[in-house]
């Protein structure tokens, strides 16, 4: 097993017990460290998963059914029954559609997919252009223009569920930025964003989405990432769409 197989594994199943994978993890240092990560990150979930049920509720809930059912009686009663449920239940699905969609949007997945690849962050020794045309080939993409020459890291991964190319690039500064191509993925428009810590930008492209995301680099920094993967990826001119 190599770093790539162990980080692709420890991604979509951080808690295995899979002997190959142990042992590629208790003989590198790097992939340790990764690994160590991502329990951090399922012991955290967990935690917060783990909301227990109040004692008695059920009890609490029916005696509670009960005494307003003796309190109201007729028509009256059931007229304001039906229209405070029918207010509840929209105001529960319609949170619970915005939380739904908010969670699921790109930029949430994109930030949620970070922790597995903090160590991307640290790479500095730049990267030959045919190893980042394998990266997007990878995923199907074929690269249109000259790519970036200070990309430090490409890694096919997935984010979301999505297959994503995962590069990492320094824009002139110390600063890395992290860039996120998910083919296929049909955007609707160009923006900026804050989000658990990361600044970022979701660019909808000819043939998918790009977001790229810093936690330190400035917006100078997002903007020419932005246009060096946008040569890179569209070409030298290349399809851009109309909302950008």
């Amino acid at each position: 097993m190599n770093h790539l197989d162990f980080r692709r594994r420890i991604a979509t199943e951080p808690m295995s017990h899979d002997a190959d994978l142990l042992a590629h993890r208790d003989s590198c240092p790097e992939c340790m460290a990764v690994w160590q990560r991502a329990q951090r990150f399922e012991h955290v979930l967990g935690e917060a998963m783990a909301v227990p049920v109040p004692q008695g509720l059920a009890e609490r809930v029916l005696l509670a059914q009960a005494t307003a059912e003796r309190r109201r009686d007729g028509f009256r009663r059931r007229t304001w029954m039906a229209m405070a449920a029918s207010a509840v239940f929209a105001v529960a699905v319609g949170g619970f559609g915005w939380n739904y969609a908010d969670a699921h949007s790109l930029p949430a997945m994109a930030v949620a997919h970070m922790p597995y690849e903090m160590n991307s962050l640290a790479m500095t020794t730049p990267i030959a252009d045919q190893d980042i045309e394998a990266g997007f080939a990878g995923r199907g993409v074929r690269l249109r223009g000259p790519m970036p020459s200070d990309v430090t890291y490409v890694h096919d991964c997935m984010v979301g569920g999505e297959e994503a190319v995962h590069v990492v690039t320094r824009a002139g500064t110390d600063q890395p930025v992290v860039a996120l191509y998910i083919p296929g993925r049909k955007g609707d428009s160009r923006s900026d964003f804050h989000r658990g810590g990361w600044k970022g930008r979701d660019i909808p492209m000819a043939g998918g989405t790009l977001v790229l995301l810093s936690r330190d680099a400035s917006m100078d920094a997002l903007d020419r990432a932005e246009g060096s993967w946008l040569r890179a990826i569209d070409g030298v001119g290349g399809n851009r769409v109309a909302s950008l």
